[in-house]
């Protein structure tokens, strides 16, 4: 059972060299030569096992609103997007924009050829006891217990086994009756289309809900266009630009640099499942 409270990936940018195009590429307004790290939080871990017994695991870190570092005021970049991201011990892998039914031309990419350093902390509580029926999960709700959540499924085009581990942080039960239902985000679901039997080049970002031991459902995440009646304040620029040019710089030919779009939830996924839930003995 990971402690995802406890769980951090962390990185340090080689040491800084402006963008000689735009003024604030990227958001990070260090000075040249300036070694930056950044600490984030795990929140939960994707593992994609073949019968073969090939394994791959990565994990989705916590949120943060796009922003400009290190800086002392004017942090928040408006128009503002999300910044998200999935690791694995080497490997990045872009969360999906569009829907399962359609592509996108993405790869992972090897954290080394981006960071100077890299490292995944993953640490586990000790003392877990499985939760295995309705009113042992409802004891430990009502005794302020940690619970963790791992759903498994298997792809039966592909014969491969998917488990998603997060923490549940919301659960609504009826004790009289003994019923409950868990909805927890973010969790990462596999594009298997993308699987290589090495990694993936593809992953959703979705919210999981289950109540019951045996079913789980998801909903993906994408993105969407604002209306073009909401334009005027959606990509209107406060503060700084993130596509300001640079004093005589010319942009290279042929450069889109849009606007972050609005994110939804909508595409859903139902699978049976084995939904193990666990749980720190005592309080803690």
């Amino acid at each position: 059972m990971i402690d995802f409270s406890r769980s951090f990936l962390t990185w340090t940018h080689h040491p800084h060299v402006p963008d000689p195009v735009y003024a604030y590429a990227g958001g990070l307004l260090a000075d040249p030569g300036d070694v930056v790290s950044v600490r984030l939080q795990a929140d939960a871990r994707l593992e994609v096992r073949s019968d073969a017994g090939e394994v791959f695991t990565c994990y989705v870190i916590a949120p943060c609103r796009a922003e400009y570092t290190i800086v002392s005021d004017n942090l928040f970049q408006i128009p503002s997007g999300e910044y998200r991201a999935v690791f694995s011990e080497s490997l990045s892998v872009p969360i999906a924009k569009r829907p399962s039914n359609e592509t996108e031309d993405v790869r992972r990419q090897v954290i080394a050829e981006k960071y100077a350093a890299f490292d995944v902390a993953i640490r586990r509580l000790p003392n877990v006891s499985p939760l295995t029926s309705v009113g042992g999960l409802i004891a430990a709700t009502l005794d302020g217990a940690r619970i963790n959540a791992a759903c498994t499924y298997r792809d039966e085009t592909t014969g491969l086994s998917v488990t998603v581990e997060f923490p549940v942080e919301l659960i609504n039960f009826d004790r009289a009756n003994q019923k409950f239902q868990v909805c927890t985000e973010p969790v990462i679901l596999p594009d298997l289309a993308t699987w290589d039997g090495q990694g993936l080049d593809r992953v959703f970002l979705a919210a999981a809900a289950f109540s019951s031991f045996d079913h789980v459902e998801f909903i993906l995440r994408r993105e969407i266009e604002p209306a073009a009646s909401e334009l005027s304040w959606y990509h209107q620029v406060r503060g700084r630009d993130r596509n300001e040019l640079r004093e005589g710089a010319v942009e290279p030919p042929g450069v889109e640099r849009g606007r972050p779009a609005p994110l939804v939830f909508n595409e859903v996924w139902k699978r049976r499942a084995e939904v193990v839930l666990a749980r720190v003995s005592g309080a803690a």
